[in-house]
């Protein structure tokens, strides 16, 4: 899945909340059909929770819920909410927090339904969709099956400001749409189709965000098209200014071989976002060690035979301009090529050989920076891949008067807006 890039340990700029990276896992790089069209309202399966077996119980439900449970044999029973369930030696264990009752269940999978939205966790959303509890191995996922219509303004509720454009929102509707009927045809072998975090898409489950309800409903069914299939609504935070191409940040999949992914000619409107520049430094000595332990992880042993870091720059860059390939160049003049979205990886490795402190991640892979005494100040811009629709250049557009389809039009040059339903 996508890389999800959080703040560890140093101050968060404020008014970030735009920050998913809308790539999920990362999709295989074979041939393969092209993604269809949607003509039917899918069902969108949320992962919620993941837990190991005989581990912590995740509560669901609230006082004055009942909740139906059913097990893989078609028994079925309720059950007063909230209740807690965990997983222990193949058998579902439920219990509830009034009087005590516990309640043992075989098989690999449960169903949770209800006739009103369920609190999930120590958290305070709710959700409508159904929920199943679905056994792996040694960990077990509580996955909400819910309608594509129903799960957008949750989608947008946790990936837009309220006080935002309805342009953006709207916007950023069918590009969450699109991105979800991608994962739900690319998924058919997995138990869930995207994750309720900014890993996949933030998402709040129900919500009272009006805005988000309005852009759902006017753009109810629409996803992105070009040449009669579906485009991937790839999107970010802030793309710092120029946009990427997907086939060289994401992957080089035929799904992201299409000219809306390649992206717009000029700057992007995007310089009121918070991380639209930045800067993190970082101890040079750390770095070489988080870069040499990543490099002994992949196998890429012309970073491994790198020693003191002396500088990162920019060694190719795509036609707008916006960086592809960094250099990783050491004082004895050697030097290596990484990706940026190799680098991002590279210096958040946690691995064997890598330092125990856990660093500052950095906001994109898009940074460059030069070793003085010991430390390296890295200049960094945007917050994401840059693929695809930028948050906060859409508010910006938007903010300016622009229509959600012109939006989309810059954000996607050459794709169409598809009804699917």
């Amino acid at each position: 899945m996508f890389t999800c890039l959080m703040s560890c340990g140093d101050e968060t700029p404020s008014a970030i909340k735009p920050q998913s990276e809308t790539m999920g896992d990362p999709i295989p790089v074979e041939s393969g059909p092209l993604l269809i069209l949607p003509g039917d309202e899918p069902v969108v399966r949320v992962r919620l929770e993941s837990r190991r077996s005989g581990g912590e119980p995740v509560t669901i439900g609230q006082e004055g819920v009942v909740l139906e449970v059913a097990d893989g044999t078609g028994s079925a029973e309720r059950i007063n909410g909230p209740i807690h369930i965990s997983r222990h030696d193949e058998h579902w264990v439920i219990d509830t927090a009034q009087g005590g009752v516990r309640v043992r269940r075989t098989g690999d999978r449960l169903r949770f339904r209800c006739s009103d939205p369920v609190v999930v966790g120590s958290g305070e959303h709710r959700f409508a969709g159904e929920l199943h509890c679905v056994a792996s191995s040694d960990t077990w996922h509580l996955i909400e099956h819910i309608q594509m219509e129903e799960y957008i303004p949750g989608v947008l509720a946790g990936e837009l400001y309220a006080g935002w454009s309805f342009s953006c929102y709207a916007a950023q509707a069918v590009a969450a749409r699109s991105f979800a009927c991608m994962e739900v045809q690319m998924r058919t072998r997995s138990d869930w189709d995207v994750v309720a975090s900014p890993t996949s898409q933030a998402y709040v489950g129900v919500t009272d965000n009006r805005t988000a309800h309005e852009a759902q409903a006017m753009t109810q069914g629409m996803v992105l098209a070009w040449n009669n299939q579906l485009v991937p609504g790839y999107y970010s935070s802030c793309c710092g200014g120029l946009a990427a191409i997907a086939v060289n940040q994401i992957s080089s999949s035929p799904v992201n071989n299409v000219p809306p992914l390649e992206g717009h000619d000029g700057r992007d409107p995007c310089t009121n976002s918070p991380l639209y520049d930045w800067t993190i430094d970082r101890s040079a000595r750390s770095l070489h060690r988080r870069l040499d332990a990543w490099s002994k992880h992949r196998s890429n042993h012309t970073l491994g035979r790198l020693t003191s870091i002396e500088s990162i720059t920019v060694h190719e860059r795509n036609r707008h301009g916006r960086p592809m390939v960094l250099r990783i160049t050491d004082r004895g003049g050697r030097s290596a090529k990484l990706t940026l979205q190799e680098f991002l990886e590279a210096t958040g490795f946690e691995g064997s050989g890598s330092p125990r402190t856990r660093p500052k991640s950095l906001w994109s892979g898009w940074a460059t920076g030069t070793v003085h005494r010991g430390r390296v100040q890295m200049q960094g811009h945007g917050f994401g891949h840059g693929v695809g629709l930028c948050q906060y250049g859409a508010q910006e557009l938007g903010s300016n008067g622009k229509s959600f389809r012109e939006i989309l039009a810059w954000y996607y040059p050459g794709s169409e807006l598809h009804k699917g339903w």
